[in-house]
């Protein structure tokens, strides 16, 4: 039987993504409805695109991109957040396991003109975690014999099962194509006996090409951020000169320009396969300085005046809560983990300013690590890291606020006194 598939396991674990060792942590992204919480961060160093990218382009430069190679110097050190996919129960025969869950996958341009794939999860045994994964490679129907094993880890309260496949993308464009696309599938449960209710996949490739600019040799790196396979506006890429090919300058989204030197440049796709294109130079009416300044969501709180100590956080909640009671003080509740990004950066610059020390003055304000105390993730609901509460004196619930909050919104977060 035909194999398209790259039949190899990978194991996704903290500060490793799809496509190297050194990308972005992935279980912020791996989130599951309703029972695991998850970082509110977005894939960094993602930077936000200016409001107006309409762009007079002065130059034209043809630009041709091809797969990347996985694991290589070039690969994104981010990824996008893992697109759900809904498993439900199918029979199987017993020689591909037991518990059978299927979902379909779609992929390419357009869309809504794909047959989808089907993709099976089984157990090897009752009550064994989901190790084996089968794909209809050929469309017909009918699962492709050998699976793709996983191997199961345990982190952050959960067993995960992870998987590495390279899936079909078809473009129905003037010359129709069709492309392998690199995916990571994982599925995480409290407990091996727990049936899962979806998948998540996130790409793991990306495409990229040399370009001349002037006499400098430049590289494009173009990455999916929404795991379709279709490459256009919202999606990254990145113009790196060749001296920091390895690194990276950060991405931003097409449409949006980069900067060469000191010009500004926009990357120009002709169609979906993200193949072919052209690097348009923008006039701009400012520096490149400037424009970095302008898109660091951190500068304020970087700028913030300095308490002469941070903000102080108690462990014992149960005690606190009792005393704030007590004493008739309103109580503020953090909840983080260790792998939070956006916990740490407010940790490091919102904590730190002396306008939110000031507004803090009269709580009593408590430190929850999510991963250790699951039971008060449970108790107060907590979906997403960072999480804060803000409790009155009678110990109801006044306020909540999920994901990072800025110096001027954290003050104003701690001086509420009524519901």
């Amino acid at each position: 039987m035909r194999k398209k598939w790259l039949l190899s396991l990978i194991l996704l674990t903290a500060g490793c993504s799809p496509q190297s060792n050194e990308n972005l942590n992935l279980p912020d992204d791996q989130s599951t409805a309703g029972k695991r919480s998850r970082s509110m961060t977005r894939p960094r160093p993602f930077k936000d695109p200016p409001e107006v990218l309409d762009l007079a382009s002065t130059e034209s430069i043809a630009v041709k991109l091809s797969a990347g190679v996985e694991g290589s110097p070039l690969a994104p050190r981010y990824s996008p957040p893992g697109k759900r996919l809904e498993l439900k129960p199918i029979a199987v025969p017993d020689k591909l396991g037991v518990d059978g869950l299927e979902t379909e996958l779609v992929l390419g341009w357009p869309i809504d003109k794909q047959k989808p794939t089907k993709v099976l999860v089984t157990r090897p045994a009752v009550g064994e975690p989901y190790t084996k994964l089968f794909i209809d490679s050929d469309g017909n129907d009918v699962f492709d014999e050998d699976p793709i094993v996983a191997k199961t880890s345990e982190s952050r309260g959960s067993i995960w099962s992870n998987f590495s496949a390279t899936v079909q993308a078809n473009y129905l464009t003037d010359a129709p194509a069709a492309e392998d696309y690199p995916l990571a599938l994982w599925i995480a449960v409290e407990s091996k006996a727990e049936q899962p209710e979806f998948i998540r996949i996130s790409r793991r490739g990306f495409k990229t090409g040399e370009v001349a600019v002037g006499d400098q040799k430049a590289i494009i790196v173009l990455s999916d951020s929404n795991n379709d396979a279709v490459f256009g506006d919202g999606d990254w890429w990145e113009l790196r000169s060749e001296e920091l090919a390895s690194k990276g300058m950060g991405s931003r989204n097409i449409g949006d320009f980069h900067w060469f030197g000191d010009s500004a440049y926009k990357l120009v796709l002709e169609d979906a396969t993200g193949n072919v294109g052209r690097l348009e130079k923008v006039l701009l009416d400012k520096t490149r300085e400037q424009d970095e300044l302008d898109r660091d969501p951190y500068a304020a709180d970087r700028k913030a005046a300095k308490a002469d100590k941070p903000l102080e956080f108690r462990n014992d909640i149960d005690e606190a809560i009792a005393e704030a009671k007590a004493k008739q003080k309103r109580c503020f509740i953090k909840f983080e983990t260790t792998w939070c990004g956006p916990c740490k950066t407010m940790t490091q610059h919102v904590f730190t300013a002396k306008e939110v020390v000031d507004a803090a003055r009269d709580i009593i304000c408590i430190k929850v690590d999510g991963d250790e105390r699951r039971d008060l993730v449970e108790r107060y609901s907590v979906k997403a890291y960072p999480t804060g509460i803000l409790l009155l004196d009678d110990g109801s619930e006044a306020s909540r606020f999920v994901g990072y909050q800025k110096v001027v919104d954290m003050s104003k977060f701690l001086l509420q006194t009524t519901k």
